[in-house]
C-alpha cells in the first residue's frame, strides 16, 4: 500500500475487495449523513431506513467502478445515490402531475442566512411540506438541481418544477406567518 494514502483510499481499497469490516467501516461513518439526506424526502423513519439499506447496497454493488478524487466527490457520489433511491421510491409512491399554473414571483427560500431560523428548525419545516412539494423543494432549495434536472428525474415538465417550488415557498412562508415565526 502506499503510505501516502488517506484513510478514506485505504477504506475504499478494502471496499473493492468486498471486506465486511471496511463495509461495516463505511456504514457507520456515512449512514447518519444518508439518513438525514433521505429522510428529508420521505415521511417516515421506517422507508428512511430502507432506502439507506438500499443505497449502500448500490455503493457497495457499484463501488469497484468509483474513482476516487477527493472526499468532495466521494460525499457527491454518496449523495446522488441516496437522492436517486430516495426519488425512485417516491416515484412509485408520490404521483407527481403536471401543473399549469404560472409560478408567482421568486419567493426566497426560509432556510438562508437572513432568516433567524436555525437549520434544525428549517429541517422540521420542511418536513412539515406534502411529499410531492417536499422533494421539489429539497432537489432545489437544498440539493442545488435545476429544474430541467428535476423535471427529468420526476418525468415533468420544468414549469411544473417551478410551479411545485413556489407553492412549497408559499406553503413554508404560508406556515411561518400563521405561526408568527
Amino acid at each position: 500500500m502506499n503510505p501516502f494514502q488517506t484513510m478514506t483510499e485505504k477504506l475504499l481499497e478494502k471496499l473493492k475487495m468486498n471486506d465486511r469490516k471496511a463495509q461495516q467501516e463505511f456504514y457507520n461513518r456515512f449512514s447518519v449523513m444518508m439518513f438525514r439526506l433521505v429522510y428529508r424526502y420521505v415521511s417516515n423513519e421506517q422507508d428512511a431506513g430502507s432506502i439507506v439499506n438500499l443505497s449502500f447496497f448500490r455503493i457497495f454493488s457499484h463501488i469497484s467502478g468509483f474513482e476516487y478524487s477527493g472526499e468532495n466527490a466521494l460525499y457527491a457520489w454518496i449523495k446522488k445515490i441516496a437522492v436517486n433511491e430516495s426519488l425512485m421510491f417516491l416515484r412509485r409512491k408520490v404521483s407527481f402531475c403536471e401543473l399549469d399554473d404560472e409560478p408567482e414571483g421568486d419567493t426566497p427560500d426560509i432556510c438562508t442566512n437572513e432568516n433567524a431560523l436555525d437549520a434544525e428548525d428549517c429541517y422540521r419545516l420542511i418536513r412539515k411540506l406534502p411529499e410531492d412539494l417536499r422533494s421539489v423543494f429539497n432537489l432545489h432549495a437544498i440539493d442545488g438541481f435545476s429544474h430541467k434536472e428535476i423535471a427529468l428525474q420526476l418525468g415533468i415538465k420544468e414549469s411544473s418544477s417551478r410551479v411545485y417550488l413556489t407553492r412549497a415557498r408559499k406553503f413554508l412562508r404560508d406556515y411561518l406567518n400563521q405561526k408568527s415565526i
